[in-house]
């Protein structure tokens, strides 16, 4: 039987399920939520107490729980205050310190918790979530993703940034390619074609932006909707990636790059990968069709 390997970024989706919904909580509230998570998912060593234990407030049996998890438990709860998820319970006075054994949820916290996305803190699991949505992904894109997430684990969030707009414009140019499948000889596929020889990046979001919103509507639209469907959303998000990678986070004027809006970025770029491997998959399929 493998042996589990305890780290942080292993607790932390645990941390994130067992506390969706909570507001205030004390330590102990927080423990047994999140060892109600791991107890779900059949991690050894969560084991539940009788009825008559749990009435005097022990739900789960102290001894066995793993000594490891213990200590990532404390180490998660600071990572949670540090990230701005929760903060102390103040008092009825302004005077009198935050009660330190007492928390609430804050805004972010609560939109973490509630989240469903993959966590950037957790490299493996949004990793393993990436290749499941998107089975066939270029290697190149990979490698910029895993460095994405290397550059957030250290808070390094320029990095981040640019990582991120760098496998989305990878995946706009793997985009372009196909749509030049796709397109019959004629003026709009030979201006694609001279925007992707000159590498004139922004010039070719905009052809690329036009190409695909007309060969998505109409009635019937020429790309059938199983095939587009989410990439009048998704698609923005990669040229938000793009932008954010060569403006704010390269452009030394700006410096306006933060956890939260390379959190978004990280978010987002699974599902908008998915939208363009679509598209690219009904285009190789479909040369000469738009």
């Amino acid at each position: 039987m493998p042996t589990t390997d305890y780290t942080l970024e292993w607790l932390l989706p645990y941390v994130r399920k067992g506390m969706r919904g909570t507001g205030n909580f004390e330590y102990r509230h927080y423990a047994d939520k999140v060892l109600c998570s791991l107890h779900e998912a059949g991690v050894d060593g969560i084991v539940e107490n009788s009825y008559l234990q749990q009435v005097t407030g022990m739900r789960f049996n102290d001894p066995q729980v793993p000594y490891q998890i213990k200590q990532l438990m404390a180490e998660a709860l600071f990572y949670l205050l540090r990230h701005g998820y929760i903060a102390p319970k103040g008092q009825d006075s302004y005077q009198n310190a935050p009660v330190s054994h007492n928390y609430n949820v804050t805004e972010r916290g609560r939109e973490w918790f509630d989240g469903a996305e993959p966590l950037p803190e957790d490299a493996k699991g949004y990793m393993d979530f990436l290749r499941q949505l998107v089975p066939t992904r270029d290697p190149v894109i990979d490698q910029y993703i895993v460095e994405a997430l290397v550059a957030f684990e250290h808070e390094s969030y320029f990095a981040t940034a640019v990582m991120v707009g760098a496998a989305s414009e990878k995946a706009i140019y793997l985009l372009a390619t196909s749509l030049l499948v796709a397109l019959m000889p004629s003026p709009k596929r030979a201006r694609l074609e001279g925007l992707m020889k000159k590498r004139s990046l922004n010039l070719l979001l905009e052809n690329v932006r036009e190409t695909i919103g007309a060969a998505c509507s109409g009635n019937p639209p020429p790309i059938p909707y199983a095939a587009s469907e989410g990439a009048a959303a998704h698609l923005p998000s990669l040229f938000e990636a793009i932008r954010t990678q060569r403006n704010d986070a390269v452009h030394p004027m700006n410096g306006m790059v933060s956890a939260p809006s390379v959190r978004m970025l990280l978010r987002t770029f699974p599902y908008a990968l998915s939208t363009t491997e679509s598209l690219r998959s009904w285009c190789e399929a479909h040369p000469g069709s738009l």
